[in-house]
């Protein structure tokens, strides 16, 4: 049996009574305003916001490109009062969805670094004036995802970017420092962090 009988083939109802290409219609917009509020989001949406969400989606998705591929997508969306280019852009926006909300969350970084720039200009003033964080450090402070891995040379100034990202944590996000743990392989660098975030 082919891929494209196994789902014509369907007979009765869901769990929710739905007739089965109903209940995918309802999936699929269930699909959109999840992704659409995922879009319009005014903070940095990190990974643990839709990775366990978006693939629970996977098999409605791939049951509409079966759809558009075999040439029904239309007649499928006129029996169900769908719009067929409504369809087509919930799984376009499904398939590059890690795409769309990384340039979402850069300009996001963008804006907050226009908006905070004073702050960020000043953010570890008090244990040294000198210091000046260049874009890439500013980015990594207002990065606000899961894990994040910085790499740069010696003295590029990554013991700086740990110490503005835990200012920032605590003083803009409400961290608690209690909640916060700074591990690093150098006594050096341990007291550079300890005067810099304690002050």
């Amino acid at each position: 049996m082919s891929i494209f009988s196994k789902f014509f083939k369907k007979q009765g109802r869901d769990n929710n009574g739905l007739q089965p290409n109903i209940a995918e219609a309802v999936e699929l917009q269930h699909l959109g305003i999840l992704i659409d509020d995922l879009l319009s989001c005014t903070h940095y949406v990190p990974k643990s916001e839709y990775i366990n969400v978006l693939p629970k989606y996977r098999n409605t998705v791939e049951y509409f490109y079966v759809l558009k591929n075999s040439g029904m997508l239309d007649s499928f969306c006129k029996q169900n009062g769908l719009d067929s280019k409504y369809v087509e852009g919930i799984c376009n926006k499904y398939a590059h969805f890690e795409t769309l909300i990384d340039e979402q969350n850069d300009r996001f970084v963008n804006i907050r670094m226009a908006k905070d720039k004073e702050y960020l200009d000043n953010i570890l003033k008090e244990c040294d004036p000198n210091i000046m964080l260049d874009e890439d450090q500013r980015k990594v402070v207002l990065t606000e995802e899961d894990y994040c891995l910085v790499v740069a040379g010696a003295g590029a100034g990554k013991t700086t970017t740990v110490a503005a990202k835990v200012k920032y944590l605590v003083e803009k996000k409400n961290v608690d420092p209690k909640q916060i743990l700074v591990i690093s392989f150098t006594n050096k660098a341990v007291n550079e962090l300890k005067q810099r975030i304690v002050g």
